[in-house]
């Protein structure tokens, strides 16, 4: 029997209660203590939700934290990791990329991550720039590459890690590790765990990001200034939906999770590659995280193109409509046509245009 939740099952119904803003007291001053309050809270229904088929699969704040701990767990007590190591994480847009992001940090481990079209070759030099004791896939085309660089010895000797990988040398299956890590799980260790998170130097490693700019390294002072900024600037409300777009992982969608998760309110909808305006009518978001293309391609799915700005009654409607009718926020990992611009400020929409890159405000290189 097949079961199919809409975004409204998932998260809370048509029109969720909204109690107004409730921003962070205080804003923590590491990424891995952001994950940490945020995933204490238990207010909303999902930390995450990723599509399973014709369903949303939600995530718990709970589920999410212990998918970190467990990771974290298993790399400090079974593969070495150490503060000042590092991990490998490879591939498409999946849910498994803020657990790792925070299993890796709150031990002080950082996590090096890769998008998933990069090159081989520079695969594998940051592979030796970084010496990781582990390599993680999200998708089984990145487990695919990973384990073919693994058995070229191109990897510095890293174990890879991903669903379905069969057993041999330098493999091991994610569910083998999340059923070791579960043994390791026990309150002690899991408190011990929180309370490094929570203590983690501010000026040392948060982690590094490998894609079409090249390699970005970030300390946790630096990745929290455009986190914070935008915590204090847009706080988030009780039932807040924000929808990111697949399949690229960038750095700014890897800040961005971390500051949807740590808000302790905002559920993250992961997108669909090529389905962006099917997923628009189902998530209804009020944030959107996305490229041009993107926004093209849903609108374009849901009727009339961007109009022109002219009639502000008229693209305050058609713009609400297409994008799904609550949206509030918009933020655009490449330059956005004016005429779009317009269209969503009419529409009563808040259009920030971000870069990944040295000079976007925030990042470092």
């Amino acid at each position: 029997m097949l079961l199919y939740l809409t975004a409204e099952d998932v998260f809370g119904g048509p029109t969720p209660e909204r109690r107004g803003p409730r921003p962070l007291y205080t804003v923590p001053a590491t990424v891995s203590g952001l994950f940490d309050i945020g995933l204490r809270h238990h207010v909303r229904r999902a930390a995450l939700a990723s599509w399973t088929g014709a369903s949303l699969d939600p995530v718990p704040d709970w589920k999410l934290d212990r998918l970190a701990i467990r990771i974290a767990l298993f790399g400090r007590e079974r593969m070495g990791l150490e503060p000042g190591g590092a991990v490998l994480v490879m591939g498409r847009l999946a849910g498994l990329w803020p657990a790792l992001d925070f299993a890796a940090m709150g031990f002080g481990v950082v996590p090096v991550g890769v998008e998933h079209d990069v090159g081989d070759d520079a695969l594998a030099a940051v592979a030796v720039q970084a010496a990781p004791r582990a390599a993680f896939a999200t998708d089984p085309a990145s487990a695919e590459r990973l384990r073919a660089l693994r058995r070229a010895g191109r990897l510095a000797g890293a174990t890879v890690v991903a669903e379905g990988l069969a057993h041999e040398e330098g493999l091991l299956p994610l569910a083998e590790l999340l059923d070791l890590g579960s043994v390791l799980d026990t309150a002690e260790r899991a408190q011990a765990f929180r309370a490094f998170s929570r203590q983690v130097d501010p000026g040392s490693p948060a982690l590094w990001h490998v894609g079409a700019r090249g390699l970005l390294r970030l300390t946790h002072r630096e990745a929290m200034a455009p986190i914070g900024a935008a915590l204090r600037s847009r706080p988030a409300y009780e039932g807040d939906v924000a929808y990111i777009d697949a399949p690229r992982v960038t750095l700014r969608k890897r800040l961005s999770l971390a500051a949807f998760v740590g808000d302790g309110h905002t559920a993250s909808a992961l997108g669909r590659e090529g389905r962006a305006a099917e997923d628009l009518v189902e998530v209804r978001p009020h944030k959107v995280l996305a490229s041009e293309r993107w926004l093209a391609a849903a609108c374009a799915g849901r009727g009339p193109r961007w109009p022109a700005g002219l009639d502000r009654g008229r693209a305050r409607r058609r713009v609400q409509e297409a994008v799904g009718g609550r949206l509030r926020w918009v933020e655009a990992t490449s330059a956005l046509a004016g005429d779009t611009v317009r269209a969503l400020g009419a529409a009563g929409v808040t259009v920030d245009v971000r870069d990944d890159g040295p000079g976007d405000p925030g990042l470092a290189n």
